[in-house]
Formats: C-alpha cells, sequence, structure tokens
C-alpha cells in the first residue's frame, strides 16, 4: 500500500491551481547566469521559478533541507540527478529530488526555466535553494549564494 507523500500531493495542487503567494522579503534572486523568483511560499511549501541563460551548467550539488521537484518549463534542459540524466522536453515533466541527491543541469542554446516545487525540512524556515546549498568545492549552508553574487 502506498503512504501519503504531502510534496507530491503539494506539486498536483500547484500546477493545477498555479496559486501566486510571494514573501516581501527578497522574492527575487540573482547570480551568475541565473535569477529566480519564489512564486509560492506557505509555511514549509515553496516554489521557485529559475530562468538560467545558454550555455550554463549547474554543479553537482546537495540541499540537504529541502525535498523538491524539479519541473521543466521551457528551453534545453538536461537535468542530472544521483548521476543520472534526464533530457526535459515536455512542459511539466519533472524529477524529484530528495535532500541528500547530488543533482545539477546543463542548458543549452535557448537557456532553461524550470519551477523548484519545495518541501522545507528541519524545521529550516524556507529561504532560497542557493542558501540551502552544499557543493563538492566546500561551500556549505548559506555560503554559496554569497560566493555567487559577490
Amino acid at each position: 500500500m502506498d503512504s501519503f507523500d504531502d510534496l507530491t500531493a503539494f506539486l498536483h495542487w500547484w500546477l493545477r491551481t498555479r496559486t501566486m503567494k510571494p514573501p516581501q522579503e527578497r522574492p527575487l534572486t540573482y547570480s551568475d547566469g541565473f535569477s529566480g523568483s519564489v512564486l509560492y511560499r506557505d509555511k514549509c511549501y515553496q516554489v521557485q521559478l529559475f530562468m538560467v541563460k545558454p550555455n550554463r551548467t549547474i554543479d553537482p550539488h546537495v540541499h540537504p533541507n529541502v525535498d523538491s521537484y524539479e519541473v521543466y518549463v521551457s528551453g534545453d534542459i538536461s537535468f542530472m540527478a544521483d548521476n543520472n540524466w534526464y533530457d526535459q522536453k515536455e512542459y511539466g515533466g519533472h524529477i524529484r529530488i530528495k535532500p541528500n541527491c547530488w543533482h545539477g543541469g546543463k542548458f543549452g542554446e535557448r537557456g532553461g526555466c524550470f519551477l523548484s516545487v519545495q518541501k522545507w525540512l528541519n524545521n529550516v524556515e524556507p529561504t532560497t535553494v542557493e542558501e540551502d546549498w552544499k557543493d563538492k568545492d566546500g561551500n556549505e549552508i548559506g555560503t554559496a549564494y554569497e560566493s555567487r553574487t559577490n
């Protein structure tokens, strides 16, 4: 018997309703070749829209306090999760990214746009996944955002 998965239920609800509820504090983020917008935030649930310039790469990393779905919107995107690559070409196509799943992406000639539908864990208040980050270069939670915007 399958157990109820609240993140999956939230994903389907949000994609069906597309309810907008952005926060007043820091709704937008920018870093080298990337921009993000928080479209919805309520308690531990959040939806961020990310736009990536053409021919960019997001290096492998994890978000230790976030369980998410990455949802294709448009452009040329290949998502990587646990060393497996997934070419995304159809609106709404998605992959699940668990908190300790190493993941990244490659963006082609048209760049790419995707949604990150998130459940924040461990009583961590939602901000942006750029601040809940650990990568192979030693950047830890809270440091990757600073290092990419300075």
